[in-house]
């Protein structure tokens, strides 16, 4: 305080000649448009310098702007000797933190250059409460700022040219994988998604309910040198100034982890399960056991899992307690041969089939057991039948596509784009879909509105939003980080320039080294 005092008291006015005054590097605004300093040269010209500029004695008898760049350059425009200046004594520390005030005060800093200044206060040593009470500005307000700078460099400039709101950043800024920070970047400036938008895409796929978790969310150790769920940084209830906003403390805010979590605990089971003489069923043959994008079993399945309630019981209860008996190992092996199985969200079950369970039960003498195994057989012959007739069918289909292709072969294939289009969106993702008609400003209703709306389209909306489709469920399926080759061919069919956009691409891929770097250093503070 009493440095600041006697620097205060050290200051004074004086006419400096323009050539002993030298710009700053550390100065927050690095855009300066010339035509700006244009209209101001014109304005000094005409009226004078109102406001004489703010410097501080350096090295080698000269000076450093401290505030009034434009000023400066103006006057220096317009072949001025000397300009007007107020001598102000002043350490490093001291003189950013004017020039960011100086700067915020005027209101047409950009929100990087803002961040980029905050960010310079905190490296040198200022704590984040200090800098709030400075600027007068929130303490999360800052923090949300400063990770604007983890953004991708195409989102920073996006932000910069107002192509992406800055509270749209600061919600992509909230996912700690730079990856994905990419793909929801990338997306919300190409489809100009509003900041609810940009909000609803990071809190529904980005934040993860801890408590919906399929592993130990308090152990410590299930990954090499990763904190538990409950001590980790990057969960809401620890990170409140990030995340005011989101009330419950047990959410995810790092996916990827979640995922490598979610996956040590399986191979951890599967070890476990190995040394208990129980089966794996691995990817596609587990999956195809459980209804699409659920942990249930398809009621069709020849397996029960031991933790649902067996459908025949009136009491309710769970296979696991009906088969108690039958599941305790003797001499070292159980009964009845268990499976340990992977359902498509991640979650682990014990599965049994479902006839060897049946039949234990009817063993014992469960009183519902008989007439369950004869709704069982009764139901396996109708799959086994209707599975006879559904490949009669496939046949026959793929017998008339055989001639269906062979007459296009000939040159008769055109007028197609509407069917093509209506079988693709019975088999492309829903939320692939319903984005990709939305950018061709049409919107799907129930399968029979679209299907009307399709054989009413135009048949160039029908093959754009067709290649739309395609190159779409592309991208949603598979992690690419350059553009698919495929896309490139068709833009050099079309004859588009896609030189800009793989500039782009590969700055943001530059940029990821940069965003751990960042993301390291506030992790140190």
């Amino acid at each position: 305080m009493d440095n600041k005092r006697s620097q205060k008291q050290a200051s004074s006015f004086s006419l400096i000649p323009i050539d002993k005054i030298v710009l700053s590097e550390s100065n927050p605004r690095k855009e300066i448009k010339e035509e700006h300093i244009e209209e101001l040269a014109t304005s000094i010209k005409e009226i004078g310098l109102l406001h004489p500029i703010l410097v501080r004695p350096t090295a080698n008898n000269s000076y450093e702007i401290i505030c009034g760049e434009r000023r400066w350059r103006a006057c220096k425009k317009l072949n001025r000797e000397f300009i007007e200046c107020f001598i102000h004594p002043m350490d490093d520390k001291l003189a950013l933190q004017v020039r960011i005030i100086e700067n915020i005060q005027r209101q047409n800093l950009n929100p990087i250059e803002e961040a980029q200044g905050y960010k310079k206060l905190l490296d040198q040593g200022m704590s984040i409460i200090e800098l709030a009470s400075v600027i007068g500005k929130g303490r999360d307000y800052i923090s949300r700022m400063t990770m604007l700078l983890s953004l991708p460099e195409a989102a920073k400039e996006a932000i910069i040219t107002g192509k992406l709101s800055r509270r749209a950043g600061w919600y992509i800024a909230r996912i700690p994988v730079p990856k994905l920070r990419a793909i929801v970047a990338s997306e919300a400036i190409a489809k100009s998604l509003t900041v609810n938008q940009v909000a609803q895409i990071v809190l529904e796929n980005y934040l993860l309910d801890l408590r919906k978790a399929y592993f130990a969310i308090s152990k410590p150790d299930l990954l090499p040198g990763v904190p538990s769920c409950i001590d980790c940084p990057k969960r809401t209830g620890n990170a409140k100034e990030l995340f005011n906003d989101i009330k419950d403390p047990m959410i995810c805010t790092d996916p990827e982890c979640f995922a490598q979590k979610r996956e040590a605990e399986w191979h951890f089971q599967c070890y476990k399960a190995q040394s208990e003489n129980k089966e794996i069923l691995f990817a596609e043959e587990s999956i195809k056991h459980f209804v699409p994008g659920t942990s249930r079993i398809k009621s069709d399945s020849h397996f029960v899992d031991m933790e649902e309630v067996c459908e025949w019981d009136k009491k309710e209860r769970k296979w696991s307690s009906l088969l108690i008996e039958e599941l305790k190992p003797m001499n070292g092996k159980a009964l009845l041969r268990t499976y340990l199985a992977r359902s498509p969200v991640g979650s682990i079950h014990t599965l049994i089939k479902k006839e060897d369970a049946l039949l234990a039960l009817q063993r014992h003498g469960i009183a519902f057991a008989t007439k369950a195994i004869k709704d069982w057989t009764e139901k396996e012959n109708n799959r086994k039948e209707r599975k006879k007739k559904e490949e009669f069918l496939n046949l026959s289909c793929s017998s008339l596509l055989q001639k269906v292709c062979e007459k296009v072969k000939r040159g008769n294939g055109r007028h197609f784009y509407n069917i093509l289009l209506s079988l693709a969106l019975r088999i492309v993702p829903r939320e692939v879909s319903t984005v990709v008609f939305q950018r061709h400003q049409y919107k799907l209703g129930t399968q029979e509105e679209s299907q009307t709306m399709i054989e009413n389209m135009d048949e160039k909306d029908s093959l754009a939003i067709l290649l739309d489709l395609f190159f779409s469920v592309d991208l949603y399926l598979n992690s690419y980080t350059n553009i698919p080759p495929l896309l490139i061919q068709v833009c050099q069919v079309l004859e588009i320039d896609t030189s800009k956009v793989i500039e782009e691409i590969n700055s943001v891929n530059q940029s990821t080294s940069l965003s751990n770097i960042l993301s390291l250093k506030r992790k140190r503070k």
